[in-house]
């Protein structure tokens, strides 16, 4: 049973003990409003209404309800059962929410933000935005907002869904000019109702003189020369930004770390060989290579970040080479820049070696030479040394270790991280991707366990906030917690994480039959049994673009180097229907192995597997499949199973199963690693052609660190070995 599940039992059986006390004592107010809070715990919104009615009518005069709590409290459970129940009559119950929060009005109970923001809520849950900022600049909206800087978000976000452009660029302005040059936002959102109302031809075609075109362009120059009194030091980007966007044009300020992230949307558009060469020949003019400061190597770095984005004329791996030798030169010239720099800074050159790393994991897709990965990892490494907290070193490094099979440090790497809370969800794909198929099973299921930590706190915890969130009637958070609540639950990243736990728990009772019968047994159906509506819910909140993406091109580094193809709903469904068929297998429930089966055969058509899914998953998959319709076919026939199995079973597995791992090849590799344990570079030489020169003579003062990245390397490799080597044997017999 899961962990929700459990709650849901305790959270019911809460209820009904504060439902009970209540009715005993109807006039103690503790009471009622316990029940209440219960109530919010097991998402009963029509019985939160009328028990919030019932409150209001019982207690009209208490104290807690002298200015209506409680009947704001039945507004706000309506207000979430048409957003959150499903099958219900939602214009009717928004209806009845608009006419209590005018009562409510009438009777002075809305007197701050948290009452005007059901309001709002209502009638944008309608598409009534009109009305809803008419409501946020009228009385009402002056009486219930006294910060300024809410009504200014809830403005902009307004007058973008009433499409009031004009008024939108007035808003932001007055934003922007009350001290707050640097807020991006209403920069884009000024840029932006520019254009929509070019696009929609509301400014005469000839833009460039159109007054209101003009006007802006202007107040965006007066900013500018606002910002520049103010000294180079302190100046702020958003202005120069805005005019970037306004007019396509390329500004100079590379001497801030950000500058290259800033220019990138607007570097698509050189569009000519001429017109790239020409820019990259005026930026080279600014690189300064004597006499230098951190700023002047702030600019180097990024001009050299922005020639890389728009590409190295390198014509062969011997120019690679060299241009990898260059970047190291060119960190190391910077190092004695950092030496006061605190350990959790990063070194001023530190994106050099990025883009070496990235040159060298180019030329690994495009050879197929794992030479390179081992250069891109002794780079990186060394990088480490001096910058101990650098995400990105560390991250592609978790990556390259996972392609190369070494569980160990990618491990090492990933506690480095620190991951906290919601990271778990977004982050922890960069190194749990391709744990399960390691065959070293209490590092990934530790790491699991611990991942899965977020969802727990998060069926906890979250309850909890959300009667707090009653109890001080902060409505606003409550629509935000839920949002995130629901967003959480329904992570394609907590599937994946149970599904991984349950394959490998599969694996390790895969011994004797009495001990994967009961196992299977007991697994819960929630992570095995995936429909395409419970896919339809689940979020994806893998966060991606995590890793410096600085080239022009569609496939990003992260995607050069997965450690296999990123599992998705095809995996999901997979790997819920090879335990859930084993399951009633172990259970001799035939009608539902027919049902699932019918599903894996279907599964195991698609065009969409190769490319998404190992070949080892699909054997798994195929297995399964003849597995199952032995089952089936052993169950219809006539004679005992015993002579089933010993007569037709045999032929069947020859025919059909697909035996693919090659017990005599694993035992070939594993006798190599072993012979060469501990002799590093001739090792990577031998075993993978590593190009001599490159490993001897580019990194020459890494070779210690090389030495240790291999046998790393081989202790991970032996281990997962000898475990498949010893399962397998296992399994092949069982079955």
């Amino acid at each position: 049973m899961s962990d929700r599940a459990v709650n849901n039992i305790y959270d019911d059986e809460i209820v009904e003990l504060f439902q009970n006390a209540f009715e005993a004592d109807i006039t103690n107010e503790e009471y009622a409003n316990q029940y209440f809070m219960a109530i919010t715990r097991i998402n009963n919104y029509d019985l939160q209404k009328q028990t919030a009615l019932k409150l209001n009518k019982l207690f009209s005069n208490s104290s807690s309800n002298k200015k209506g709590k409680y009947f704001c409290w039945a507004i706000m459970s309506l207000i979430l059962q048409s957003r959150y129940q499903k099958d219900c009559p939602k214009a009717l119950i928004t209806k009845l929410a608009e006419q209590m929060i005018l009562k409510a009005i009438e009777k002075d109970f809305i007197i701050d933000y948290e009452g005007l923001f059901m309001y709002l809520t209502i009638l944008i849950d309608q598409e009534r935005y009109k009305e809803a900022l008419d409501i946020l600049n009228g009385d009402l909206g002056s009486k219930c907002i006294k910060i300024e800087t809410e009504r200014n978000r809830l403005n902009i976000e307004l007058n973008r869904k009433t499409k009031q452009w004009e008024q939108l660029i007035k808003v932001c302005q007055d934003i922007i000019e009350n001290n707050d040059h640097d807020n991006f936002t209403c920069f884009y959102n000024i840029i932006d109702a520019l254009f929509i109302l070019i696009e929609e031809n509301v400014l005469a075609i000839d833009y460039l003189n159109n007054e209101t075109f003009i006007n802006v362009y202007d107040w965006i120059k007066k900013i500018q020369e606002e910002e520049l009194k103010n000294g180079i030091s302190k100046i702020k980007r958003a202005p120069f930004i805005a005019e970037i966007e306004l007019e396509k044009k390329i500004i100079n300020m590379t001497d801030k770390y950000c500058c290259f992230e800033d220019l990138l949307p607007y570097l698509e558009i050189l569009d000519s060989d001429e017109l790239i060469n020409d820019f990259k020949a005026e930026l080279n003019k600014l690189i300064k290579s004597t006499d230098i400061n951190v700023n002047d190597i702030q600019r180097n770095v990024n001009i050299e970040k922005i020639n890389f984005y728009l590409g190295y004329k390198i014509n062969n791996e011997e120019e690679m080479k060299q241009y990898v030798k260059k970047l190291i030169s060119l960190y190391e010239e910077t190092l004695p820049f950092g030496t006061k720099l605190e350990d959790t800074e990063r070194q001023f050159g530190d994106d050099y070696l990025v883009i070496a790393a990235s040159l060298l994991i180019d030329y690994y897709k495009l050879t197929d030479k794992t030479c390179y990965i081992y250069q891109a990892i002794a780079i990186l490494e060394h990088g480490l040394e001096k910058s101990k907290f650098n995400f990105q070193f560390k991250i592609i490094l978790m990556r390259l270790y996972s392609i190369l099979g070494d569980a160990f440090r990618t491990t090492e790497l990933s506690r480095s991280l620190n991951l906290r809370s919601i990271q778990f969800d977004t982050l922890s794909f960069l190194y749990t991707e391709g744990m399960d198929s390691l065959n070293i099973v209490q590092i990934p299921l530790h790491i699991y366990n611990l991942c899965l930590s977020i969802y727990k706190s998060n069926n906890i915890e979250v309850p909890d906030v959300i009667t707090q969130a009653y109890k001080n009637e902060t409505y606003s958070k409550i629509i935000e917690i839920l949002d995130f609540y629901n967003k959480l639950n329904n992570s394609i990243q907590q599937v994946l994480f149970h599904q991984q736990i349950i394959r490998i728990q599969t694996l390790q009772a895969f011994n004797t039959v009495d001990k994967v019968n009961s196992y299977l047994s007991s697994v819960d159906d929630k992570y095995i049994d995936i429909t395409e509506e419970y896919l339809s819910k689940c979020t994806d909140n893998r966060d991606y673009k995590v890793f410096a993406h600085w080239k022009n091109e569609k496939t990003t580094l992260e995607e050069k180097i997965r450690c296999r193809p990123l599992k998705n709903t095809l995996w999901i469904q997979l790997f819920g229907l090879i335990p859930k068929i084993l399951k009633n297998i172990a259970l001799k429930n035939i009608e539902k192995i027919k049902a699932d089966n019918e599903k894996l055969t279907a599964l195991l058509s698609k065009d969409n597997l190769i490319s998404e899914l190992l070949p080892s998953e699909i054997a798994n998959g195929k297995i399964v499949n003849e597995f199952a319709k032995f089952v089936i076919e052993a169950d219809q026939s006539k004679e005992t199973k015993v002579h089933y199995a010993s007569n037709i079973a045999p032929n069947r597995k020859s025919r059909n199963l697909p035996w693919v791992i090659n017990i005599q090849e694993k035992k070939k590799l594993n006798t190599l690693i072993n012979s060469k344990k501990n002799t590093g570079i001739e090792s990577i030489k031998e075993i993978f052609g590593s190009d001599e020169a490159l490993i001897d003579n580019l990194m020459s003062n890494n070779k210690e660190l090389l030495i240790k990245t291999f046998d790393q390397w081989q202790s991970s490799v032996s281990t997962s070995l000898e475990n498949t080597l010893k399962e397998t044997e296992i399994k092949m017999k069982l079955l």
